[in-house]
């Protein structure tokens, strides 16, 4: 049963989380940051405006989370073709930019996002560069506003808009949405969203808007923070627990991870709620796309996942165990940013005959410098810095009846299998100008 917040018991040491107090603390010690965030959203404001006067024709539903967002983005949008054309805005791509936006559950066509970009998005652009540098309409910026503009054009009637990460300070706040989704609150870039849960849930349950129904899969630490915050912004919280994925696990043909269960019972919910009397059966029946690099098996023993943190690689690791029980596999890693390798791959260490690490091209650390480190946890690793090469080499010696497993950065992901060797340069050298202007 799908709990209303007012039937939670917040979590013991929440009774002094004052959501509005604090951020008022943080935006008051944090001034020119908050500034400069808010100046952002209201470009964003004045763009939309700009492009549709009398708001946007589609109904919109805002996400953030953890994990799972991606998912249940889809799951959200296949849920609802009986309403018509709906569509999905989701970060990051794996192999191609066109994966951020789908439409009935297909990719963009490069042309369309061609013909918007140009015709449409560089010159809006050019009026704010004339106008001043600053107002220049940033990378996540004109992907939303591509989105909106793709989702016009085809007559989207819901569309689902992916927050990449935080949520209260993005660009997507600026966006008139009929409700708001947070699936879950973990632990990920502690250096941009906080150390704390309690600093997550402000930052990601920000999304939440007034008088508008608010959704969450979020448990505790982290939930009594979550409820908390959307309250303070002004909206109805609906709580998705264990029940509802016991009871989302009842109409599927077979046993599916709990993350999975918790996600399609966060869809399905978010569902009902705006068209009530709908079954679960036949909604999760027509929720059938996945992202691309999400447990994809691209080849009978080859399985491609984009887990990049511990939380996901402890799903991905559950679902391996769940679906190949007592099997050990093949891994190929690689890693981005400060991510302790020792906590991320900790799972992986557990299940792994073999582990290759290599590169992970944009922000990635070094294969030798991770060989190094999990060397120390584990004697099968082995470094290949080329990613294509690494899988190449390991798919030609891959043992029958083993699995080889790629996770741990979708940019590794893509450098290994990319069949494009435009867009997969494009991708791997992200941000090179910025570099050489200095």
């Amino acid at each position: 049963m799908v709990l209303p917040a007012a039937q939670l018991a917040f979590a013991p040491g929440t009774e002094q989380f004052e959501p509005k107090y604090l951020i008022a603390l943080d935006e008051l010690y944090h001034a020119g940051w908050a500034a400069r965030k808010k100046r952002r959203i209201l470009l964003v404001k004045e763009a939309l405006h700009h492009f549709w006067p009398k708001g946007h024709p589609t109904r919109l539903l805002h996400i953030t989370g953890t994990n799972g967002k991606g998912s249940v983005a889809r799951y959200l949008a296949d849920g609802l073709r009986f309403t018509g054309n709906t569509g999905t805005w989701t970060s990051p791509h794996v192999f191609d930019y066109a994966e951020r936006l789908h439409i009935n559950g297909l990719p963009a066509e490069h042309a369309e996002i061609s013909d918007i970009y140009h015709n449409i998005l560089a010159p809006y652009q050019h009026t704010l560069i004339k106008r001043n540098r600053e107002d220049a309409l940033s990378f996540a910026e004109q992907g939303v506003l591509l989105a909106l503009h793709l989702f016009a054009r085809r007559a989207v009637g819901w569309g689902v808009v992916e927050v990449g990460a935080g949520g209260r300070y993005t660009a997507q706040t600026a966006l008139d949405v009929s409700g708001a989704i947070l699936t879950n609150i973990a632990e990920d870039h502690p250096k941009t969203l906080g150390e704390h849960p309690w600093q997550r849930a402000l930052e990601k349950a920000g999304i939440a808007r007034k008088n508008k129904p608010f959704f969450t899969a979020a448990s505790e630490p982290g939930l009594s923070y979550v409820v908390k915050t959307a309250q303070s912004e002004g909206a109805e919280a609906y709580i998705i627990n264990g029940d509802d994925a016991a009871a989302v696990q009842e109409v599927l043909p077979q046993k599916e991870p709990d993350f999975k269960l918790r996600n399609l019972a966060l869809a399905c919910r978010v569902i009902q709620h705006f068209f009530p009397g709908l079954d679960l059966a036949t909604l999760t029946g027509n929720m059938t796309h996945h992202l691309t690099g999400r447990f994809e098996q691209i080849a009978p023993n080859i399985i491609a996942d984009v887990a990049h943190n511990a939380d996901k690689i402890i799903k991905l690791c559950d679902q391996l165990q769940l679906r190949y029980p007592g099997e050990k596999f093949h891994f190929i890693i690689g890693l981005t940013r400060c991510r302790d390798p020792r906590t991320v791959f900790a799972p992986i260490l557990q299940l792994a005959d073999r582990l290759v690490v290599t590169g992970a091209s944009y922000a990635g650390q070094s294969p030798r410098e991770l060989a190094k480190v999990l060397s120390q946890e584990t004697s099968h690793v082995t470094a290949i810095d080329d990613p294509a090469k690494a899988f190449a080499h390991e798919r030609a010696a891959l043992p029958e009846g083993k699995r080889l497993v790629l996770t741990g950065s979708a940019y590794m992901i893509d450098q290994a299998l990319n069949p494009n060797p435009y867009v997969k340069h494009i991708n791997a050298s992200f941000g090179w100008r910025n570099r050489v202007d200095g």
